[in-house]
């Protein structure tokens, strides 16, 4: 059962979430988050998390355990072989089927993608995701595709990740504005082959790779 200060501290998350996604990190400050969560104490944030940065870890950590515990149950279905699109499919659709259960309007997708953006908080979130709950198998860099250099296959992860993130963020903002008709089961299944048929893709120059680190917001 919640207490009062549980239900607080969601609220704050809440409203930092929609201010963020619409606004971006470093637009919004805490007291605006705090005067939007209807709050009367302009330091709740400090109190509930610490200061700006708890509050940025709590965001990044929020449903991250769902996502966890729904990535070992689709693991525990695969074949002793998986192929990629297995592989992958595991890691990117406990997040298509999180973004699916929100409720509209939802900011989590959009609120993704301008943490992408701001160079500190992608630390942040380097901080709380790393490869938490993410087994070898399931990181883009080995999942089983043979004969493509590490280099280009951790440039394609960090391609795969801003893709799967703008994506996402885009379909959130069109169905919170009834501007699209698709479905989150629909955009899962196009970014889960976009994204196999990238890791397998031919490699023409093994050193012509996209040399930046992979975004962990996914």
């Amino acid at each position: 059962m919640k207490t009062q200060s549980d239900r607080a501290r969601e609220v704050l998350l809440d409203a930092a979430e929609e201010l963020f996604a619409r606004n971006g990190i470093d637009a919004v400050s805490n007291r605006r988050i705090v005067e939007h969560a209807g709050a009367a104490n302009h330091s709740a944030i400090a109190y509930h998390f610490g200061g700006r940065d708890g509050l940025l870890r709590a965001l990044v950590a929020r449903h991250q355990s769902e996502m966890i515990e729904r990535r070992r149950e689709l693991m525990a279905g695969l074949s002793t072989e998986p192929n990629i699109h297995e592989l992958v499919t595991c890691r990117l659709r406990p997040l298509i089927e999180l973004l699916d259960s929100l409720p509209r309007p939802s900011w989590r997708a959009q609120f993704m993608s301008q943490m992408a953006a701001v160079p500190s908080a992608v630390e942040i979130a380097k901080e709380v995701i790393g490869d938490a709950g993410v087994p070898d198998e399931l990181r883009f860099i080995n999942c089983g595709v043979n004969g493509i250099p590490a280099g280009v296959l951790r440039g394609r992860a960090y391609l795969l990740g801003s893709m799967v993130v703008g994506v996402c963020a885009d379909q959130e903002a069109k169905m919170n504005d009834d501007a699209n008709k698709g479905s989150w089961e629909q955009v899962g299944r196009f970014l889960i082959d976009a994204a196999s048929g990238m890791l397998g893709a031919p490699v023409t120059d093994p050193d012509g790779a996209v040399r930046y680190p992979n975004v962990p917001l996914i």
